[in-house]
């Protein structure tokens, strides 16, 4: 499981918050990125870039509105933005001005970003970035890469343009390549619960939360072999909540559901911490006590009895009347299989529902 909010340090907590909420950040970082862009150029005094990133910021800030309404469309529509942005700038000012890396940085936000928008075309979006890239890079002598009638920086400029787009690469790159590495993180951390998740509900009775009777079957087996092995003694109780039936007719499943319920978890406060119990079918519980002989073994059937005593005696819901458990308690002997265990256990069940009930029989 992911750690508390308090065990997380600030990092871990922005980074988890990112992920939740990728596309917006996306498109608000790429909005504060045109904005800033705006001043540096006006600083230069390179104004057909400053008319570009202010159409950018315009664009940018729709994109936002959409995301709220169409997650994916607005995705895709400010990834092709990066892709004619970063080819407009480049005519404009030509190959040393690095406008070329926003593609870089494109190729490498996409593996994040198609988590945040989930169906956005994301290969629709490399391959033009990949083809555009290795046009510019591998054909930059053979292309005129200045757009007539606009004059190009002069060096300086050009200079101050390469360091803001190469430090533009290199914080984007960065960073997208540690939420990809994280989103495949929480993409695991996700599979492993949900794994332990269908482990728990294959193993589990969905109504108390008791083991489940497969599951259980499956553990008793083993426990009869090492037992035979070890020469260890373990007992096994089968357990019967009286005159089930009377109650649940006269009042109703739900409440008797509600008793299963209460008394599965009164059962479950007074056995050891070592002990199991498991919702064996119906009205039925059956628990496990490692390591004890049957005197052990009753001690803890007699605090159940006591307790639920207490616990119904008062009349409260869903205890209209007092609930009383019937208890057939059986100790492993050598060679004895598990089978063999819980029939006897039942049979010891039986023989107490016949002699009065509410009761331990050994």
């Amino acid at each position: 499981m992911f750690e508390s909010a308090a065990e997380m340090s600030f990092f871990r907590q922005f980074t988890n918050k990112w992920l939740r909420s990728s596309a917006r950040y996306f498109l608000f970082t790429a909005l504060l990125m045109h904005f800033a862009e705006i001043f540096v150029c006006l600083l230069l005094g390179y104004f057909p870039l400053v008319w570009q990133n202010v159409v950018s910021c315009l664009l940018y800030t729709f994109f936002l509105w959409l995301e709220k309404r169409q997650r994916v469309m607005a995705v895709a529509l400010a990834e092709f933005e990066v892709i004619l942005f970063a080819l407009i700038a480049t005519l404009l000012t030509g190959l040393d001005s690095g406008f070329y890396f926003y593609f870089i940085c494109l190729l490498v936000m996409s593996s994040y970003l198609s988590d945040a928008a989930p169906g956005c075309p994301i290969g629709a979006i490399q391959a033009p970035t990949v083809g555009i890239l290795t046009v510019l890079v591998c054909l930059r002598r053979y292309l005129p890469l200045q757009i007539p009638g606009f004059p190009p920086p002069d060096e300086p400029a050009l200079f101050i343009m390469f360091g803001m787009n190469m430090a533009i690469c290199v914080f984007t790159t960065t960073m997208s390549v540690y939420l990809a590495s994280q989103t495949l993180r929480r993409r695991n951390q996700d599979l492993e619960n949900a794994n332990q998740n269908l482990e728990y509900i294959a193993s589990h009775d969905p109504l108390t939360g008791l083991q489940n009777r497969l599951n259980f079957y499956d553990q008793l087996e083993d426990l009869c072999r090492t037992a035979d092995e070890d020469g260890s003694t373990f007992c096994v109780a089968m357990a019967d909540i009286d005159n089930f039936k009377q109650f649940n007719d006269q009042y109703g499943h739900g409440h008797g559901d509600l008793v299963l319920i209460s008394v599965a978890d009164c059962i479950r406060t007074c056995v050891r911490e070592t002990d199991s119990v498991c919702r064996w079918g119906g009205e039925e519980i059956v628990i496990t006590f490692f390591n004890a002989s049957s005197d052990t073994a009753r001690e803890v059937l007699q605090s159940i009895r006591r307790e639920l005593h207490a616990l119904t005696a008062q009349g409260r819901p869903p205890f209209f009347r007092e609930v009383t458990l019937t208890f057939g308690l059986a100790q492993h002997g050598l060679g004895q299989s598990a089978q063999e265990l819980m029939s006897e256990a039942d049979r010891l069940l039986y023989k107490g529902k016949q002699e009065g009930k509410n009761c331990i029989m050994e």
